[in-house]
């Protein structure tokens, strides 16, 4: 079977069925070697066919390697990048986590705790107005309903958690620069010791 032609060809369901049948077992071997798993093997195969097909159709694959090599060389390639961009991840959010002390944090949470209390509901419209609707509802979610982050992470669709963490962060500081602008709502919510 000419692979390369068979891809060129409208229907390409077979050529497809046939790398996975012959060729994804070599490239998950390679990704379970240098560390991915099960389904990063699947993942990352998947976007090696969808490639190697763009390849194909637009005449850049040259039959200088065979289909099989090329592939499994799109595969290492993808899996090298994404373990990198995990670990470059990774690193960021330990950084972040560790130049982020608990005061700070324990602070963030005493007046979140406080100011979205069921006694301050038409206070808490005003904030919404000027921190905007997904402050709103990520601050809500968290302090007022206690919402875990890994639930927030579901209904708001952020890329991961750390995202949702530095957004949650972002939001705390748009609050306290409100409340410092506007002291009549920090003496409405009877916080006020927290910020002096």
């Amino acid at each position: 079977m000419d692979l390369a032609q068979e891809f060129l060809q409208p229907d390409i369901n077979r050529p497809v069925r046939y790398l996975y049948e012959h060729f994804f077992e070599d490239a998950a071997t390679e990704i379970r070697l240098k560390g991915g798993t099960e389904e990063d093997a699947a993942d990352i195969f998947q976007e090696a066919v969808l490639i190697l097909i763009d390849n194909i159709k637009s005449g850049k694959f040259r039959h200088e390697s065979s289909v099989k090599t090329f592939l499994v060389g799109i595969a290492h390639n993808l899996w090298l990048f994404e373990k990198r961009t995990r670990e470059r991840r990774a690193s960021r959010e330990l950084n972040f986590s560790s130049s982020e002390t608990n005061y700070s944090e324990a602070e963030n949470f005493e007046i979140g705790e406080r100011i979205f209390s069921k006694s301050n509901t038409d206070v808490i419209q005003t904030i919404f107005k000027h921190v905007g609707e997904i402050c709103s509802k990520i601050l809500v979610g968290f302090y007022y309903e206690n919402s875990s982050m890994k639930s927030l992470l579901q209904r708001f669709h952020f890329d991961n958690e750390q995202v949702l963490r530095n957004r949650k962060a972002r939001c705390m500081k748009k609050l306290k620069k409100l409340l410092t602008d506007q002291p009549e709502l920090l003496r409405q919510l009877k916080i006020l010791s927290v910020y002096e």
